[in-house]
């Protein structure tokens, strides 16, 4: 991760389903597919992230996607950075979702990013009562700088 030469924090983030997600909550364990490595959100409706990274600048989200896991989410999904709501769109004919020019701000304390998932499903499951709630498979999260 590159720094910015007046800061101590990276210019942009990325959360990659194989790894642990820094600070966060509502996140299943990293599962393997034939797309690789993604991680289920859930059991709750909203994922969060606590991270570090230069806000100073405009930054741009892109989620990877997996699996919408509920059709419904296909165009119901956002993304809050603290406290602001960006909504998720969809670029091109894939999983791929973009938010943003997230504005910028002036300290440097951490950001909090929750992804807002409205629609949860629960995948029938042998020997489970209740099977977990989930609600998207990400495989990845980045924030970067715009192009």
């Amino acid at each position: 991760m590159s720094q910015s030469a007046e800061t101590a924090l990276p210019e942009r983030f990325v959360f990659d389903a194989a790894t642990d997600p820094p600070e966060a909550g509502q996140f299943h364990a990293p599962e393997e597919g034939p797309e690789g490595s993604f991680r289920w959100t859930g059991p709750g409706a909203e994922a969060a992230l606590t991270i570090l990274v230069d806000r100073r600048y405009p930054l741009r989200a892109w989620l990877e996607l997996v699996d919408f896991g509920h059709p419904a989410n296909l165009d119901a999904l956002s993304l809050v950075v603290d406290g602001e709501l960006y909504p998720l769109l969809r670029r091109g004919p894939g999983k791929n979702l973009i938010a943003g020019p997230i504005l910028p701000r002036a300290n440097e304390g951490p950001t909090q990013l929750i992804i807002r998932v409205p629609h949860l499903h629960s995948p029938p499951q042998q020997g489970h009562r209740a099977p977990p709630l989930r609600g998207i498979a990400i495989k990845r999260l980045s924030l970067t700088p715009p192009d």
